[in-house]
């Protein structure tokens, strides 16, 4: 079955093609990477709950953070600038 992920960090073909790299390292198959829709998605086939796992920590270990995991900003105001 095809699953799509919404992620964050996204934003030129170079990124698009180390997602598709890191993921075809990996064993998946079927992979395309959305740099034009709102959020950005990577899609690819995933046979189990296992594998959504692998895929979930390809695209993390390379930089590109799920749009489901938390983001803590931090806190600017706190930043000593002097």
């Amino acid at each position: 079955m095809i699953q799509t992920l919404e992620v964050h960090n996204l934003s030129c073909g170079a990124c698009a093609s180390t997602i598709r790299t890191g993921l075809g390292n990996a064993g998946f198959t079927s992979v395309k990477v959305n740099i034009l829709s709102t959020p950005h998605t990577v899609s690819a086939e995933i046979e189990n709950d296992e594998r959504l796992e692998l895929f979930k920590k390809v695209l993390r270990d390379h930089g590109y953070p799920l749009i489901e995991d938390e983001v803590i900003e931090p806190d600017m105001s706190k930043i000593n600038y002097a």
